[in-house]
């Protein structure tokens, strides 16, 4: 694209190969607007730029392939991804969905010491083959986020960074193969290849990933893994979350990274409990009356988010997750 663009509402937007956001420019993407990638397309954000993507609840941003026939509406892979590069700053994606592609969102290095590189809010990420939001040395504020269905981790906070994440629910119940990694991954490293062929670990601190009235769920017994490099600061911390962490072989025994009674680290955080989706296979991530999620989220950090991923209220009684319960129809 040649300088800053703003796309409307006005028609869809079909992408061949990958458009790109030039140096330094933006791409505004307005309310309701739709986007179709083909097969191995995307989009991506170079240094300096900015990608600021504003629907609102009731129109929509989407993100999805080009083949619209029914078989296709919840196939993984379709497309590429949306790549914020390395040095891009100032990136917003509210009220939109992205679904169907390899990775949801790839996103590359600080653009900013102070601000965000990326605020994500009101979003839903659906069906990826690969990761849903794989952040690389980077800084998100996440809120009312639903990452679901993916092929690895739903979300990927790697080579240290800093992370926020509020009243979001990262649930990965992926059945298209084996899944090497949890639903929540976070580390302070990379493994790369040195000159002579031999593995290199890549260090960097990791400044703060912290996860407060969240659900991480899934359909194995571990779903959040924490990595850490001694060559580098990592900071991490727990509150009011419900978590999936099962470890009957005691793989992890002894391991402080999973001192749950560490309460500098893990505050009133609910393992194993019941989430009550409604419909995980349709990713319909709802919350219903019998999930132990209902009126424990931490109500300070509710008041800064006051309503869900709907628009219902969440106070007085806010419930864990990016969505406050409701009763399933029969």
């Amino acid at each position: 694209l040649e300088g800053n663009n703003t796309w409307k509402n006005d028609k869809p937007y079909v992408i061949y190969g990958y458009v790109g956001v030039n140096v330094g420019n933006t791409l505004n993407i307005e309310k309701g607007v739709r986007v179709y990638f083909h097969q191995n397309s995307g989009l991506l954000v170079e240094k300096e730029g900015s990608l600021k993507v504003q629907g609102t609840l009731d129109e929509k941003v989407i993100f999805q392939g080009d083949r619209l026939e029914p078989y296709f509406e919840n196939v993984a892979g379709q497309w590429g991804t949306i790549w914020l590069r390395a040095g891009s700053r100032d990136h917003i994606l509210s009220h939109t969905v992205i679904k169907n592609n390899v990775i949801g969102v790839l996103m590359d290095s600080l653009g900013s010491d102070t601000e965000p590189t990326l605020k994500i809010d009101h979003t839903e990420i659906y069906n990826t083959s690969n990761f849903g939001l794989f952040a690389r040395a980077t800084h998100v504020e996440g809120s009312n986020l639903v990452i679901a269905n993916n092929g690895q981790s739903s979300l990927a906070c790697t080579l240290g960074g800093r992370y926020y994440f509020t009243h979001s629910t990262f649930a990965n119940y992926w059945s298209g193969n084996i899944r090497d990694f949890p639903a929540l991954l976070v580390n302070n490293y990379q493994i790369a290849s040195g000159a002579d062929g031999s593995e290199v670990i890549i260090s960097n601190d990791l400044q703060a990933a912290d996860f407060t009235n969240c659900i991480i769920e899934g359909n194995q017994n571990v779903e959040f893994l924490l990595q850490n490099s001694e060559a580098a600061l990592f900071e991490y911390n727990f509150k009011n979350n419900l978590l999936r962490f099962l470890d009957p072989g005691g793989n992890f025994s002894g391991d402080p990274l999973y001192d749950f009674e560490d309460t500098s680290k893990y505050q009133e955080n609910i393992f194993n409990g019941e989430a009550d989706f409604k419909a995980v296979d349709e990713n319909i991530y709802y919350i219903g009356e019998l999930s132990d999620a209902i009126e424990k989220a931490d109500l300070s950090a509710s008041q800064e988010f006051p309503t869900d991923l709907l628009g219902v209220s969440r106070l007085p009684s806010p419930d864990i997750g990016a969505y406050q319960h409701m009763i399933f129809e029969e």
